[in-house]
Parts: C-alpha cells; sequence; structure tokens
C-alpha cells in the first residue's frame, strides 16, 4: 500500500501546479472553443448510445447512468451501478465487484463472458476472444458514464451479440483547466482516494488522473489475517487538434494506463450450517489464498472530419494483463506425471462442503478448517498458482456520413476490425499440511500440472444505415467475423488444436414516434457467441440465436416510461469450465442445445415537484424492474457442473425470475436525501424443473440503501452513504466453491473538492 499512497499524494501536489483556473465540474462535455468552429467534438463521441436524447428514439434498448447518476450513491461495485439498469443480471462473488458476473437477458453471468465489454467504445476484456472470462474490469471508481445496450444496436461492436455490450466512459479531458479531488472512508477500513487534473490550451489537452481504492474485507479468517484488496490506477490522457475551422479538422488521441490488484480473495466458500451459524467466516484451509494482478493499456486514436460531413475515425489498441491467483485448489489429486507418485485423497472439496458429516467428508472437513492436524499423502491440501499472461491488441477504421435522398435522412457507419488476443496458461501445485491450524509446504516441487496457449485472431467488418422519415426511424446493420483460433498444450505439442468460426449477424430495428410523447418499437437480431480456441476437440460449436425485442416509451416534462419485451430463441446455448468447476478442465466448453429465454424490461421515473414547509422539492420516484424465464428446449447430458442432466423443460441456472429497484426520496436546490430498495428473487444454481430444496436455490434478497448528499459553493461536494441498511444476510451463490454472503451494512462518508 506504501506505494499507491506515495503515487497518491504526488498526483495531489501535482494538481493546483497544473491547473490555474477553478471552475465547477467541467468533465462531461468536451467542445472545441470557437463559437464559429465547424468541427465541435462531444463527449457523444465516446457514448454509444449518443446519450439520453438520442436514447428516446433508438429502434433498440438502451440506458445510460451518467456522471450525476453515478454520484448519486457513489457505488464502486459496478454490480451496484447495474441494479438500476433492466435486463442485466449479476451474481456476487466476493462482495466488492472485484470479478462482476454480468449477464444481460438470460446469457449466464459467469464471469461476464457472454457480454462484450468496453471502455470508451475499444474491447477491454483480456482475452475477449481467447478467454473471454473477465478476471480483469475497469474500475467503475474513474467512470464518468456507464452505457448497456441491447438487441440490434449491439450488433456492430461485437464479438458477442447474444446478450448485449456493456461501454464504460473514462474521465474525458475538459475542455477548460480543471481538477477533482475526492476522498471516502468507511465499514472495514473501506478507503478510495481519487483525483484528476487536466485542460485544453488552445490545440493541445491533457489529463493525468489516479485512484487507489481499498478495504480490510468484510470476511473473517479463523485465525484474523486479512480478506480485503487494494486496487490503484493511474491514467493519462494527450491530445493534439488542427485548427477547428480548418476545411479537414484532425484530433490526435493518446491514452495510457496502468492498473494493478492485491486482494486476499479466493473461491472457498462455506458448508450450508456454518453459512447460518456465521456466514462471514473463512476457513484456514484459505488462509494463502491471493491474487496478484498488473493490467496495462494504449490507445491511439486519430479523427478526420471534412466539410462535407464525413468522419473517418482509425484507432490502435494495446492491452497486457498478467495475473498469478494462488488459490486453494482441492486435497491431493494425481496428475498424469508419472515422477510425482502420491495417494489420491478420498474426497474433493465439493463433496465435503455438500455433505461434511459424512463418513469420510468429516475428516476432511476438519482438515479444512484447521481442526485437526493432516501430514498423509493423501490428506494434504493442493495450492495451485494460476498464472496467465493475456494479450489484446488491434486496429479497427470507422467511417460515418450524413447525407439525405428525397425525404429520407441516412446515418451511414461503415468499419472493420482486425483483433488477435491470447491467453497462456501456467498452473503449478504446491501440497500443504495442515498443523496446528497453519498450512506449512511439504517441500517438494512438482512438475506445472497445465502450461497451454489459446489465440485467436478476428476480422470483423460493419455496415449500418440509420433511415429516418418523417415519425420513423429504421436502424438496418449487418456484421461479418471471420475469427481463426489455435490452442496449443506446451506440455506435449502433439495435442493442439485449430478450429475457426464464420458468421454474418444481421440486425434491424425500427422506432415510430406515435405522438409527442409516445413511440413504438420492435427490432431483431442474430445473437453469437464464438466458441474460442479448445484444447483437443472441435465438436464446441459457437451460441446463436435469433433474439427480438418490441416495447414503447412514453415521455412527459417530469414522467417516462419504457417497457420492453424480449425473446432469445437459443440453437445452441454453451456453457465453459472454470478450474473450480468439478468433473471438467478449465476451459472446456460445451454445446447446451436448444433454449428459449424470454421477459420484461420495465423503467420508470418520475419527477414532480413539490412544495414542503415553503422549500421548493422534488420527489423523484425511479421503478426498475425485470422478469426473466429461461428454459432448456433440449435434453442432453453433460459433465458442466451447472447444467448436469439436462431435461427438456429444466430451467436455467442462475437467472432469477424477479428483480426490482425502488428509489426515491427529496430533492433541494443543493441537497438531496435519497432511498433505494433492490429486490432479487431466489435462483436455480443448477438446470431443473419444479419445487426444489434450499441447497438447491440462492435466498431471495431485499437490501435497502440510502444516500445524502449536499452541495456548498459550486465546488464541495459531502456525502453519507448506507449500503444495506437493514443489514441483511442472505446466500447469494454457491460458487465457485460454496455458500458466499452478499456484504453486510456499510457505512461510507465522502468528501470531493471541484476546482
Amino acid at each position: 500500500m506504501k506505494n499507491s499512497h506515495q503515487l497518491m499524494s504526488s498526483i495531489l501536489v501535482l494538481l493546483p501546479l497544473l491547473s490555474n483556473t477553478q471552475i465547477s465540474n467541467a468533465q462531461t462535455v468536451e467542445t472545441e472553443t470557437s463559437e464559429d468552429s465547424i468541427h465541435v467534438v462531444e463527449m457523444s463521441e465516446v457514448l454509444i448510445t449518443g446519450g439520453k436524447e438520442d436514447i428516446q428514439s433508438l429502434p433498440g434498448s438502451a440506458h445510460i447512468m451518467d456522471q450525476q447518476e453515478l454520484e448519486k450513491f457513489n457505488y464502486s461495485d459496478i454490480h451496484q451501478v447495474l441494479s438500476s439498469t433492466p435486463g442485466v443480471y449479476v451474481r456476487n462473488e466476493d462482495g466488492y465487484g472485484l470479478r462482476p458476473n454480468i449477464g444481460m437477458r438470460g446469457a449466464p453471468a459467469e464471469r461476464s463472458q457472454k457480454i462484450t465489454v468496453m471502455e470508451d467504445g475499444i474491447l477491454i476484456g483480456p482475452a475477449p476472444y481467447s478467454a473471454p472470462s473477465a478476471y480483469y474490469f475497469p474500475n467503475v471508481a474513474r467512470m464518468e458514464a456507464v452505457e448497456v445496450f441491447k438487441g440490434p444496436v449491439a450488433i456492430k461492436y461485437g464479438p458477442n451479440t447474444v446478450g448485449g455490450a456493456l461501454n464504460m466512459v473514462s474521465t474525458q479531458i475538459p475542455e477548460e483547466n480543471a481538477g477533482r479531488v475526492s476522498a471516502s472512508y468507511g465499514t472495514d477500513n473501506y478507503r478510495k482516494l481519487h483525483a484528476y487534473t487536466g485542460g485544453t490550451q488552445g490545440n493541445y489537452g491533457f489529463l493525468v488522473e489516479g485512484l487507489t481504492l481499498a478495504a480490510d474485507g468484510f470476511k473473517e479468517l479463523d485465525n484474523n489475517e486479512d480478506t480485503g484488496f487494494e486496487r490503484n490506477d493511474l491514467n493519462m490522457k494527450f491530445r493534439v487538434t488542427s485548427d477547428p475551422n480548418a476545411p479537414v479538422y484532425h484530433r490526435l488521441d493518446l491514452n495510457l494506463g496502468y492498473s494493478n490488484e492485491h486482494s486476499d480473495e479466493t473461491y472457498l466458500g462455506l458448508t450450508d450450517d456454518d453459512f447460518d451459524n456465521d456466514p462471514y467466516r473463512r476457513y484456514l484451509g484459505s488462509q494463502l489464498d491471493n491474487m496478484e494482478w498488473d493490467h496495462k493499456q494504449i490507445n491511439l486514436s486519430h479523427v478526420m472530419s471534412f466539410d462535407n460531413g464525413l468522419d473517418l475515425t482509425t484507432r490502435v489498441y494495446r492491452h497486457d494483463f498478467t495475473r498469478a491467483w494462488e488459490k486453494l485448489e482441492d486435497f491431493r489429486k494425481n496428475t498424469s506425471d508419472p515422477s510425482d507418485p502420491w495417494l489420491n485423497a478420498p474426497v474433493s472439496i465439493s463433496d465435503v462442503l455438500t455433505n461434511p458429516t459424512g463418513d469420510l467428508e468429516q475428516l476432511y472437513y476438519q482438515i479444512l478448517t484447521g481442526e485437526v492436524n493432516a501430514t498423509q499423502e493423501n490428506q494434504r491440501l493442493d495450492v495451485s498458482t494460476n498464472k496467465r499472461d493475456y494479450i489484446s491488441q488491434g486496429i479497427d477504421f470507422s467511417a460515418s456520413f450524413d447525407l439525405v435522398t428525397g425525404n429520407i435522412e441516412h446515418a451511414l457507419e461503415a468499419g472493420v476490425r482486425l483483433h488477435n488476443d491470447y491467453v497462456e496458461r501456467e498452473h503449478s501445485v504446491k501440497a500443504y499440511n495442515m498443523i496446528n491450524g497453519v498450512m506449512v509446504f511439504d517441500g517438494v516441487e512438482r512438475a506445472d500440472r497445465l502450461v497451454n496457449k489459446g489465440e485467436s485472431t478476428a476480422f470483423a467488418a460493419f455496415v449500418k444505415d440509420e433511415l429516418t422519415y418523417q415519425d420513423w426511424t429504421v436502424t438496418a446493420g449487418l456484421r461479418g467475423e471471420v475469427i481463426d483460433y489455435e490452442f496449443t498444450d506446451k506440455q506435449d505439442d502433439s495435442e493442439s488444436n485449430d478450429s475457426s468460426d464464420k458468421i454474418l449477424i444481421p440486425g434491424l430495428g425500427a422506432f415510430y414516434q406515435f405522438t409527442d410523447s409516445l413511440g413504438f418499437l420492435v427490432g431483431v437480431n442474430k445473437g453469437f457467441t464464438p466458441s474460442g480456441p479448445i484444447s483437443g476437440s472441435d465438436d464446441l460449436d459457437p451460441e446463436e440465436s435469433i433474439n427480438w425485442e418490441y416495447g414503447l416509451r412514453f415521455n412527459l416534462e417530469d414522467y417516462s416510461l419504457e417497457a420492453i419485451g424480449f425473446f432469445s430463441d437459443y440453437s445452441n446455448l454453451t456453457g465453459r469450465c472454470r478450474t473450480s468447476d468439478t468433473g471438467c478442465d478449465a476451459g472446456d466448453g460445451f454445446n447446451g442445445g436448444e433454449a428459449e429465454i424470454s421477459g420484461l424490461e420495465f423503467v420508470s421515473r418520475w419527477n414532480p415537484r413539490a412544495n414542503i414547509a415553503g422549500l421548493a422539492l422534488r420527489i423523484p420516484v425511479n421503478v426498475t424492474y425485470t422478469f426473466t424465464e429461461a428454459i432448456f428446449q433440449s435434453s442432453f447430458n453433460s459433465s458442466f457442473s451447472q447444467w448436469g442432466d439436462v431435461t427438456k423443460g429444466d430451467e436455467l441456472p442462475y437467472t432469477p425470475e424477479h428483480q426490482l429497484r425502488l428509489e426515491s426520496g427529496l430533492t433541494g436546490d443543493n441537497w438531496d436525501f435519497l432511498v433505494a430498495m433492490k429486490y432479487t428473487s431466489e435462483m436455480r444454481e443448477t438446470a431443473g424443473q419444479g419445487d426444489t430444496d434450499d441447497s438447491e436455490v440462492t435466498d431471495a434478497l431485499t437490501v435497502f440503501d440510502l444516500a445524502a448528499n449536499y452541495y456548498y459553493q459550486d465546488n464541495w461536494h459531502f456525502q453519507a452513504t448506507v449500503e444495506n441498511l437493514m443489514d441483511e444476510e442472505a446466500l447469494v451463490a454457491r460458487r465457485p466453491l460454496g455458500a458466499r454472503p452478499n456484504k453486510p451494512r456499510t457505512v461510507i462518508a465522502s468528501v470531493a473538492y471541484n476546482f
């Protein structure tokens, strides 16, 4: 933590030196300075949705949380941020959102691998094609907008178009010299320090930004050691532009970023009985568990704008991500290495957590919790270090042009992207004896359990035309991808596999403005998720579906409503194993056959005026609701632990039927007080149908959050928040291994200063 505090101290010292003009928060819009400027560059360029006004006539589902929305509760967990967006499902794992599990419209939330995740419109996952599980996710605490879009709107970006896409908009270069410093402190030694400064002088602009986010953790190891985390970010942006009145306008942007994390996180949960006694306990078998990662990114973009309205954009990007997760994997497991003989443990951790009082399981449960010593070969604990190096790099080019043909306005877009990414895996294992509650290395160096590489090269092209005629807006688009995969087992070069996907992804959406206040939309698009490089088999097919949506939007001055129904017809649903899955190897894929997912997304915003005790106030009332039904339409057998043996009619796991968020409060001229209620119904943890016992479902959960904000002299912002006001305890998942809790009551105080 010492280095991060030195980093933030240096930035705080630099802030007053780099900025000489005091203004209120001026980072949301970026505009060339001349009133007569031909070329105006706005934040909408990094907003995929175009902004809140454009969403109103968009022929598809899209939502944006701007800076004002993000500041209301000041969440640092992307799961919490997305709770106000319909059609989005999350599965909690660590309670802080360090490794988010996000799904959309029934697409599984597992490590966010079925959605397209972007930062400023650029793919940000460690290896979006080769290893889409998002073990790296940008800090939402340094974002000034978050966009979610689904249906035909999402096909432009890819590669995942089954559920939807998420775009996170980072802090933009201010139009004038400006900056911000904010600090937060809360329960479990939660602390956040965020600072940036930047500005534009003539044809040059810059931004320097730092963030540190940490907590001691709310779980407690039986030996009282740390269970917390620390994350740090340093980002810099530089810009050079030509004369904004030139016939051809140029803008060159260079974005550099570095971030890291140290977290004492684990895959290990609890037995159900232990969870009931103390949901925040951690067994001594997880005392060595630790994640370390580093992420570097460089993005270079060039924009050319012509007098005739033609815009050309070229972007080159490279992201490097290295991580090592040292974590309890299991009791001793045999390998194929003849030089490493041992005796297999008769049970697995999964067996123990499911039945801790069994004849054999009881002894191993006591070893796991440190209650008894264990030095026999088949009683030792395997701790694996899962090292992975990821590269994601590419170049994309796009062109946009507006024209009119007769009475029809066209907004044309076309583009191509050449992308390459890969993951190199190295899993090493050490065995530990449990002695007096301490895990002691047995001193034997063993061969790596797994060393391989998966690589993908993708060429994608898209074309889109948005046609406007009177009260109609119609968007037609087509995306094509050619993807080549290569998997190599570096322990046995003879075990390699080359495969490919070729796909055309059409989409069509229409919006009709029936009256000034009421509009209708309908859309259809093809859903696609790449198969990826798979070891030893070419039997995994890409995930494909046909997705429909239909609904309405209603808007008055202080009231808005949106209701959208969706239906996804899967011809092939796919699943992918992680290291915590029993019965299959990490990265293995499974075809799940046909499935149907349908539901309703509902959003209502009402902000009436009121006069109370002589004060002019507003009483915002916001409602977000999602109903989902997700059903397998074919029967099959699999060793994928989330599915197992599936019978037609089984419900998909980890898909809640109901999600509801209600938010209300009072808002004055320079203050507000808000209450948010969030409800998630229980979820199946494996495929099935009909009634089930409590050991196969998560708990339904209702949580209340509070936020009080006060703004002083346009520069100061004081805030107090309470998350999980009633301190509700719930079992939110049994994955990866065992019962896991939600975050307990958390109180946070924050202060921010804009200059």
